[in-house]
């Protein structure tokens, strides 16, 4: 995904083509270098560790202030989990760009803080490529300062990562100073796991009483300790829906239903549901796509309704489209590979808008969309019977827009730009008596050819060309998106703090270890 900008210079070319990168950056103001940095790392397909490294170590050379910036902000509001490993092994390996020294303390300090901020899983990720020793003492801070329940958590659900951490970077376990460095080197490589009995208490206990007292102390993962539990009695099943997070209880509802244990546990439900609201872990994509495979007769219908709300409300948090939009989409026979990525882009942007958008659809027989309430469920029930067929005349949904006399502050056209059949977008939009901004969001398909003419008219236009679209970069997205400008974005960026590294932390032997490897 990438952001194309607007003509900057008295409506010439866009700064965007060709790249800085490849041209040079000395041409260019401050403010369009930063602007084609980000696009360029937005360029990068999800999924694809090895090219994301390849932009970010162009990025971080080309602009080292503006690389280390951007990594903290996209630590904190990105969505793209390959980006933020990236950003962490590009910080760790990163030279000293005004000494010219193999290190650069500085980028490595706050590749030390970013790394205290990654999940275990995207910390394994940075861990499985060549390593300077800054990581190692990231890595030791990371596990040693981790809650006991939650080191608990990991053991049993992935010991396999911390046992590949510990190997790779010879961290100390049974002989270290440290508490939970000494719990990893029994669980992980002794011969008597201590954290592991409990599935043999699980399954000695002889009174249900005796299991849920063995559950409320170990904080075991509800999902493993169903397997090693006899008898599921009201009591015991509410001490594993208390023990599970947001994401286990929240695919764990339809097992719950069959079981009975939803209704007399709502007031627990309830509030984890809750807590969805602030959980960067859980983004809108992975709650709605567990919301559509919900059974209605296992789940209450109240539960729908909490969810409904929590992806409103993150949407809107998250986004910054506080303005009227028209969202047009591209249902000709050019979409046929795209339409479900348009479609599912338009739902989200929908519940993004803080007021309610104007929905149409561009084709040769046009159709404004109205679902009776602004919910998922409800617009993408009025866009399932939607086919991609025929030309595309990507004007007609202005045209329609037209006929209906409302007024918008924004254009979001999704389609792959390929226009060729009247009524034509620029026609219909020079026929507006006012000139709302253009955002086109570009899915993969036929050759772009309305960017081009919006460029020959130096009309103003900004773009996000998708590559390969999931949960995560849906709603990456919609928060780019609302910023209406990417120089938002970018101004964001250059004011954000970067994290710093605990002063006590790069003293040498701060943390006492003994090294002796296990």
């Amino acid at each position: 995904m990438r952001l194309e900008g607007l003509p900057l210079r008295g409506g010439g070319e866009p700064v965007c083509a060709p790249s800085p990168l490849a041209l040079g950056c000395e041409k260019l103001s401050e403010q369009e270098v930063y602007l084609q940095l980000w696009n360029e790392l937005m360029r990068v397909p999800h999924g694809d560790i090895p090219s994301a490294l390849e932009v970010h170590r162009r990025i971080r050379d080309a602009n080292f202030l503006f690389y280390v910036k951007c990594a903290s902000w996209y630590n904190d509001h990105g969505h793209i989990r390959d980006h933020k490993v990236a950003f962490v092994r590009c910080l760790f390996e990163s030279q000293d760009p005004y000494r010219g020294e193999e290190e650069s303390p500085y980028l490595r300090n706050v590749a030390w803080a970013l790394l205290q901020e990654l999940p275990l899983q995207l910390v394994e990720q940075v861990v499985m490529e060549k390593n300077p020793r800054c990581l190692r003492s990231a890595v030791i801070h990371y596990l040693a300062n981790m809650d006991e329940g939650e080191l608990s958590y990991h053991l049993l659900r992935g010991g396999r990562d911390i046992k590949r951490i510990v190997r790779r970077l010879h961290i100390p376990t049974s002989r270290s100073d440290n508490e939970n460095l000494r719990r990893i080197g029994v669980e992980l490589f002794s011969k008597k796991p201590e954290l592991r009995s409990i599935f043999k208490k699980l399954e000695e206990a002889k009174t249900p009483e005796e299991v849920a007292g063995l559950l409320r102390t170990t904080r075991i993962p509800a999902y493993i300790a169903v397997s090693a539990i006899k008898v599921r009695t009201p009591e015991i099943m509410r001490v594993l829906i208390g023990n599970m997070s947001v994401n286990e209880l929240l695919q764990s509802l339809n097992s719950l239903g069959r079981m009975g244990a939803i209704r007399p546990n709502m007031d627990i439900i309830r509030g984890k549901i809750q807590k969805a609201l602030d959980d960067r872990r859980l983004n809108i994509g992975r709650i709605r796509s567990i919301q559509r495979h919900l059974d209605a007769e296992l789940v209450p219908a109240e539960i729908f309704d909490n969810l409904t709300y929590v992806t409103r409300e993150r949407a809107r948090r998250e986004s910054k489209i506080d303005k009227k939009v028209a969202i047009i989409f591209d249902t000709s026979g050019s979409m046929r590979t795209s339409l479900t990525t348009a479609r599912q882009l338009a739902v989200t942007l929908a519940m993004a808008c803080k007021t309610p958008p104007l929905m149409f659809t561009a084709s040769q027989s046009p159709y404004q969309i109205r679902p009776e309430e602004w919910t998922f469920s409800h617009v993408e029930n009025q866009m399932s019977l939607i086919r991609p067929v025929g030309w595309t005349p990507l004007g007609s949904g202005l045209a329609l827009l037209r006929r209906t006399g409302e007024t918008v502050d924004g254009i979001i056209l999704i389609s792959d730009l390929a226009e060729n059949y009247p009524p034509f977008f620029i026609t219909e939009y020079m026929s507006l008596t006012y000139r709302p901004s253009i955002i086109l969001v570009h899915v993969p398909g036929d050759r772009d050819v309305l960017s081009h003419q919006l460029r020959e008219r130096r009309i103003d236009f900004e773009r996000v060309d998708i590559g390969t679209v999931d949960q995560y970069s849906i709603d990456q997205i919609v928060q780019l998106v609302g910023r209406i400008s990417p120089f938002e974005t970018i101004m964001d960026i250059m004011a954000y703090p970067v994290p710093e590294r605990p002063p006590e932390t790069k003293q040498p032997n701060y943390w006492k270890e003994d090294e002796e490897n296990e």
